[in-house]
């Protein structure tokens, strides 16, 4: 049988695309490694903000349903020390992330989506030199299935990326430990008083609802291992004091932390979702980042299968596209963050206090959607802060230095995405541009 699409992976970014195909008309095979039973247990607890189930046309639950776990609106972001928090108001709703994507994987089926589980990819299969199917594993056995474009929504491990040759004109790296959050969630109940929700960027770590019984999750993200993360967890606590705790359980995970590649696609290919490094830079997320580019990726699609024709050509504007309405946003969130988080912690209490990069405004164009709205005047009061700062003996020269280089090197690199070639043909004197900016910006790690 003849495939319209072929998706690896069956977790949000899969059954999210899985569903968009087949509702257009269009015939579509799900190869998913896990079993039903075990597909999205990545982590149990995430977050999706409530404004995103209509934004994204997600199937809804309520309070009582596996799916459901809790609600919240506010949310704080502090300094290290706790001091000066900034109030956000989204409101989020958690799920459990299993039974959330076992509900997505059934919405894709009743679309008219084949899931296949069990299955593991194993490599492409060309005529021509052009992908025209996938090879794949069940119980042993090496099964073959045939589409007119595979999309890779494996996460992490992009298994199907990770095997293109490298005439394919697609980056194929692996993550390493310096691309990478990893995350321990520590879901607890509280002795005492409950404290509020609250982030604190200097620490990477944060205080978030867990289930609707009112238990907490404690989290901690840092590159290196989950041995660093540790380190750092201590060093958090000693920073800052917590109410008296009892640990229930402890869950550990990954997230891509790092630029994603230049480009999505390659000939009757597209990278998407973790597999393509689509998180936000503010905080690690992905689902509905992942989701902004889904979209995209279907409307380009849905011309290209319907003309015949998924070649790298035809399906560019998934790039294009997609660098418009978020990917220049994230490279420069991502270029100031990798300098702002070089400040020392009481410099960091500083920005706190004078509402410098860590304002209630900046924060809330961060969580607001997928599109970070930063004025002009919103990097001018960033600029002038720091130039007071200096003038009063606040922040240290190096500090400084790496602000502007990142306010600097941030505006550059929006500039570069937001002209994102239209076509292949410019794409290899972009690609040579944005590497000096990158190695330039370095890494958040």
């Amino acid at each position: 049988m003849l495939y319209d699409v072929i998706v690896i992976g069956a977790s949000t970014s899969g059954a999210f695309l899985a569903k968009l195909m087949a509702k257009k008309g269009f015939i579509v095979k799900v190869i998913e490694k896990a079993d039903a039973e075990n597909v999205g247990r990545k982590m149990d607890i995430v977050h999706i903000a409530k404004q995103d189930f209509d934004r994204y046309h997600l199937p809804k639950v309520k309070k009582g349903s596996p799916e459901w776990a809790f609600e919240f609106e506010e949310n704080y972001t502090a300094s290290p020390s706790g001091n000066y928090p900034k109030k956000s108001f989204a409101p989020m709703v958690g799920l459990h992330m299993h039974e959330y994507v076992s509900l997505m994987n059934k919405k894709a089926v009743a679309a008219g989506a084949d899931i296949e589980y069990n299955a593991s990819f194993n490599d492409f299969i060309y005529k021509d030199d052009k992908i025209v199917g996938v090879r794949y594993d069940v119980a042993g056995e090496e099964k073959e299935c045939f589409g007119k474009v595979v999309v890779d929504c494996s996460g992490i491990p992009a298994v199907a990326r990770r095997k293109l040759p490298d005439k394919m004109g697609m980056e194929t790296f692996s993550l390493t430990p310096e691309d990478m959050f990893y995350v321990i969630l520590y879901y607890v109940d509280f002795l005492g008083e409950k404290p509020i929700n609250v982030g604190w960027p200097y620490h990477k770590s944060w205080i978030a609802p867990s289930d609707s019984k009112g238990g907490k999750i404690v989290g901690i993200g840092a590159c290196h291992s989950y041995e660093y993360a540790e380190k750092m967890f201590e060093r958090f606590r000693k920073d800052v004091a917590l109410p008296a705790y009892e640990v229930k359980r402890t869950e550990r995970g990954t997230t891509p932390y790092t630029r994603p590649p230049y480009t999505f696609v390659a000939d009757n290919f597209v990278a998407a979702g973790d597999a393509a490094c689509l998180t936000k830079p503010n905080n690690g997320e992905g689902i509905t980042s992942s989701m902004t580019q889904l979209e995209i990726v279907a409307d380009v699609l849905e011309k290209a299968i319907m003309e015949g024709d998924c070649s790298r050509e035809k399906i560019w504007a998934i790039n294009t596209r997609y660098n418009n309405v978020q990917g220049a946003d994230f490279a420069f969130t991502r270029a100031v963050l990798t300098k702002a988080i070089t400040a020392t912690k009481w410099e960091f209490e500083y920005f706190f206090k004078k509402d410098i990069i860590f304002s209630e405004k900046m924060l809330g164009a961060v969580n607001a959607g997928p599109e970070i709205k930063i004025s002009i005047g919103d990097i001018l009061h960033i600029v002038g802060g720091i130039l007071g700062a200096i003038l009063i003996g606040k922040l240290s020269l190096k500090t400084v230095k790496n602000l502007l280089s990142g306010l600097r090197l941030g505006a550059k690199v929006k500039k570069l995405y937001l002209a994102f070639p239209e076509t292949p043909d410019g794409y290899d004197a972009w690609v040579k541009k944005a590497d000096k900016l990158w190695n330039k910006i370095g890494k958040m790690q």
